[in-house]
């Protein structure tokens, strides 16, 4: 998405927080913040209560602070799992549950208000509250034991919580299994951008000629790496997508035809906006017929992705068409009455009111009255300056919990399959594999049925033709097991051929991080987890290569003239790779976007999404690979002339940006990862508390290794990395962005930052026998 994650957005300009930081600041800060901080640390020796348990309980923790829970019934070891996740992560779970049920300006007061009503606006807590009915009687028991593990926690703690409470003076109430649910739906939210994507059609792509949407919107790539089916003809229309800004990710498992060990190998590097604390916590969950570990949202119990003792999984975003627009018309002479069919509909009105915090030092509120207008379709909502009605599969009333339960207790392809037939979505790209040796992939999630159309434009609401008449059938859905050639990649990119009778993805997102890793891992067999570790660094991009090779190939024509001899200069020998170091990857990442203004810019002048537009990766690299004469800018003869203005262009750039001495320019220095914590967004002084070194990395868009600087003001990048090895538990790598604990006095705050930005593996321990060697902390818990 082009913008902050939901997950955090609405924090920003918060006003009670900037007063409330500089309160603390003056009233001594730093040691009052210290003092806070030792006070919250929480208990991980010794043995406490628990109320709730059936038997006593066991946490040990390793060298990281990942909790390995032992427990004698599943629903001890969630009961459990809630408690030392509040223990690490409260304070950013009460963050993340206000955001979903629209509780911010509660707690952090006007400057919250608008994201409190974006997310009452779509339902996100109604959607939650009717999901819980739906929950199988056993499953909601394990989410009503979770909360309850968290509540005993913010109960038994009040007096030590977690220090941004104290700063900001206010307190979480209980966790319930509403909460739960709607935790999970806000990832859902962060996964899900397919209206923007339609809105865009409608309000830009009709505006181009047609030639111009060919070149910008391509459906299909000549590196797509096909799962299922088969390419035909081209498709005659594109559908072009609002921005190549997306949630991405990387999977990736080899059978055992390919390893070392014989066994499969399991790879997964989810893209998402970075946050401090993580979005991810890890957790490792072992009772009678449970033994789990991997990594979970804070709030939501269970693992999402991981392992158990006999299968791994991974997950990648499809992208997939979940949702619709729909322009309603209205009765001019009365606006709450829209049209349906031949005769017309009163719009359903909902009041939502809004608690907003108006004093900080006495704790007062006032109530904002907030109306939420609905059609028959779904709610109003606001997309690119235009009102829509919007019906999305994550406002319905299935959850997604009981196929994460499901997966976390499979022993096999078949349990497995059965626990994706829940999963509701937005769709997910599962890689899968098993200690027997198999692998597989499903694009598993619901994909809506429309009576007409495709979905990638609004539909007139009036009108039957963009109803929904079911959902593509499970069995349908894209899956493939045990392909011929041992190996399933994706990463966001088409994996159905044109012959596929239905459309799962918007399509248009580009293959080159699929391709690259195809090519990497086909090069030869006997891979490691050391290896996949690797790869997951991997930052060879193929749009930026492709370039650099049309500048030599230009350079070698042109000897003699200065611009082109430095372009022989900095670029010979360079391997295509935005290495942190690389000045001559610095150079044709400036080159590229160089290339776009000059020859895309004119042609979008005026649009509202001009900037995006030129900068589409996917046309300026058909550029330099096609070279089409009609696209030539005016007053050039030929295409080397454009790239060497492009050349030009980039110096010039790159001394505005980084200063004229070279030895200063590099992808580091153009990808500056700066994180910050929510309390450091609206105050800047708590940056020195709260917030990661600045560093610079290497990656982009185009690179395995992801960094991508949002429109919106964030970084999306691996926000985990991890890799399973089939043959040894034991051998699991996972390394999480930032730390275990959200806590910043805890020493496990930090402690994986710099590992994730070396792309280091961190063994997390699975046996009995390796959890015991690695255990630093045990803490009891009895009933």
């Amino acid at each position: 998405m082009a913008r902050l994650s939901p997950l955090i957005r609405g924090l920003a300009r918060s006003t009670l927080l900037v007063i409330a930081a500089a309160a603390v600041l003056a009233a001594g800060g730093a040691r009052l913040y210290w003092v806070w901080s030792r006070d919250a640390r929480p208990e991980l020796d010794g043995e406490l209560r628990l109320p709730g348990l059936a038997a006593p309980a066991l946490v040990r923790r390793d060298g990281l602070g990942v909790p390995h829970i032992q427990a004698q019934s599943v629903p001890d070891a969630i009961r459990v799992q809630g408690y030392v996740t509040a223990q690490d992560r409260l304070w950013q779970m009460d963050l993340l549950r206000r955001r979903a049920l629209g509780e911010l300006s509660e707690a952090f007061g006007e400057g919250a208000l608008r994201a409190d009503e974006e997310v009452r606006n779509l339902g996100l807590a109604a959607a939650a509250r009717s999901s819980l009915p739906r929950l199988p009687a056993d499953l909601r028991l394990l989410v009503e034991a979770y909360a309850e593990g968290v509540t005993a926690f913010i109960e038994s703690h009040r007096d030590g919580l977690p220090v941004e409470f104290r700063l900001l003076r206010y307190s979480p109430r209980a966790w319930t299994a509403e909460d739960t649910l709607a935790t999970g739906k806000l990832l859902a939210l962060d996964l899900a951008s397919g209206w923007e994507s339609e809105a865009f059609r409608a309000v830009v792509a009709d505006r181009l000629p047609a030639e111009v949407q060919d070149l910008l919107f391509p459906s299909t790539f000549p590196d797509d790496h096909i799962l299922v089916g088969r390419d035909g003809p081209a498709p005659s229309a594109p559908a072009p997508t609002a921005t190549e800004v997306t949630k991405g990710s990387n999977n990736w498992v080899l059978s055992g035809a390919h390893t070392a060990t014989g066994k499969p190998l399991l790879a997964n590097d989810p893209h998402l906006n970075l946050g401090v604390p993580s979005i991810w916590t890890a957790v490792h969950l072992t009772a009678a017929d449970l033994d789990v570990a991997g990594v979970t949202m804070p709030g939501v119990p269970g693992v999402i992705l991981g392992r158990n003792r006999h299968v791994a999984w991974g997950a990648t975003n499809v992208h997939d068409d979940c949702a619709g627009l729909y322009v309603e018309e209205f009765d001019p002479a009365h606006p709450d009455r829209y049209r349906a069919g031949e005769g017309w509909e009163t719009v359903a009105v909902r009041h939502e009111p809004i608690r907003v915090r108006t004093g900080l030092l006495r704790s007062a509120w006032h109530t904002v009255d907030y109306v939420v207008r609905a059609t028959r379709h779904g709610p109003l909502v606001a997309v690119r300056g235009r009102l829509y009605a919007l019906r999305w599969t994550s406002l319905d009333d299935t959850p997604d919990l009981p196929a994460f339960f499901l997966m976390d207790q499979a022993a096999g392809w078949e349990e497995f399959r059965e626990a994706l037939r829940l999963f509701a979505g937005p769709s997910q790209n599962f890689v899968y594999a098993d200690e027997a040796g198999h692998i597989a992939w499903y694009s598993a999630g619901r994909v809506p049925l429309r009576r007409s159309g495709d979905g990638s434009r609004p539909y007139r609401g009036a009108t039957a033709e963009g109803d929904w008449v079911g959902f593509v059938p499970f069995d349908e859905l894209p899956h493939v097991l045990d392909p011929p050639n041992g190996l399933v990649v994706t990463a966001n990119s088409r994996t159905t051929g044109t012959d596929y009778r239905y459309r799962i993805s918007r399509g248009g997102i580009p293959p080159w991080r699929t391709a690259t890793l195809f090519a990497d891992l086909e090069q030869r067999d006997g891979w490691t987890a050391d290896d996949m570790v690797r790869l997951q660094g991997e930052r060879l991009s193929i749009p930026h290569r492709d370039l650099a090779r049309a500048l030599l190939e230009a350079a070698g024509r042109h000897r003699g003239d200065p611009v082109w001899d430095d372009a022989m200069l900095e670029l010979s020998g360079w391997d295509g790779r935005l290495e942190p170091d690389s000045r001559a990857g610095a150079l044709a990442i400036t080159a590229f976007l160089a290339l776009g203004d000059r020859v895309i810019g004119p042609r979008v002048r005026g649009l509202p999404e001009a900037e995006s537009l030129r900068h589409r990766t996917a046309a300026i690299d058909r550029l330099v690979r096609e070279r089409p004469a009609g696209w030539l800018p005016a007053g050039k003869a030929d295409w080397d002339a454009v790239l060497r203005d492009a050349w030009q262009d980039a110096g010039s750039l790159l001394g505005r940006r980084l200063g004229r001495e070279r030895s200063r320019w590099s992808c580091g220095a153009l990808n500056r990862l700066v994180v910050h914590h929510p309390l450091a967004l609206a105050f800047s002084a708590f940056g020195r508390i709260f917030d990661p070194p600045v560093t610079g990395v290497g990656g982009a868009s185009t690179t395995p290794d992801v960094f991508q600087l949002t429109p919106g003001g964030g970084i999306e990048a691996p926000s985990m990395r991890f890799v399973a090895d089939l043959a040894d538990p034991d051998d699991t790598r996972l390394v999480n962005f930032m730390g275990q604990s959200g806590q910043p006095s805890s020493p496990h705050y930090d402690d994986q930052f710099w590992p994730w930005v070396r792309v280091e593996s961190r063994r997390l321990p699975f046996t009995a026998e390796a959890v015991a060697s690695e255990t630093r902390h045990t803490l009891r818990l009895v009933p």
